[in-house]
């Protein structure tokens, strides 16, 4: 996808999904919770920065995720960066329903924001939307992941173990290990699969499950794994 298509795309369908808890806003009131419907829209929008505007970009979509989370039926925003390349970022987000999301890509924090981002990136730029009732042999998998602040370094080096071995898997379309930059505690494994048997092969793999039961462990509740077919 171009840059001017990614931006215009970015205008009329921006909006990302998670299982996991926001953190929390200092002296402001907690946002109202948002039931699940099934009428979530779920996207991810993923977009890569030449490396010099990493941390400026960082810092525009901090400030995005932050005017953001206050829209009324977010259900999550977040910001994250791959952590095989810093230079690979994902704004990772769930909207209760249609009019949320359109109403979100209205607001002033969104028209002054979103161009800033899109202007900055290089090369092509991918948003993926996802709904329940998407269907498909392609598996689309968010996994994530909280830990102590203490074994934060520890999870990430053996997420990046799975990522290069993962890699590697008959069918594998995608594979890589996020990191919030708003909560260093939270990541995502990020992973697309041709189809269910390429799958059900890499769960069975040596790396997998010799790894996984490792970050299990260190998990904070419960992995959320959100899987989704297109």
């Amino acid at each position: 996808m171009n840059k001017a298509l990614f931006g215009m795309a970015m205008m009329t369908a921006f909006g990302f999904a998670s299982c996991a808890n926001k953190p929390a806003q200092q002296e402001e009131a907690a946002p109202e919770a948002v039931a699940e419907t099934g009428n979530e829209i779920r996207i991810n929008c993923m977009y890569k920065v030449a490396p010099d505007d990493v941390n400026k970009i960082v810092k525009v979509s901090k400030e995005l995720v932050a005017a953001s989370r206050k829209d009324k039926g977010n259900i999550d925003y977040d910001i994250y960066q791959s952590q095989t390349d810093k230079t690979q970022l994902m704004i990772f987000e769930t909207w209760k329903d249609q009019p949320s999301l359109d109403v979100h890509s209205a607001a002033p924090h969104f028209l002054k924001l979103v161009p800033q981002i899109a202007n900055a990136a290089v090369g092509e730029m991918a948003i993926q939307s996802f709904t329940k009732a998407s269907k498909g042999d392609q598996i689309r998998i968010n996994c994530l992941l909280k830990v102590a602040p203490e074994n934060v370094t520890k999870a990430l080096g053996l997420a990046q173990e799975l990522v290069e071995a993962s890699r590697k898997d008959g069918g594998n379309i995608d594979y890589d290990i996020y990191q919030s930059q708003t909560d260093p505690t939270q990541m995502i494994i990020f992973e697309t699969w041709k189809d269910q048997p390429s799958l059900d092969t890499h769960s069975a793999a040596e790396h997998f499950t010799r790894l996984v039961p490792q970050l299990q462990e260190m998990a904070i509740g419960e992995m959320a794994i959100q899987i989704f077919k297109k």
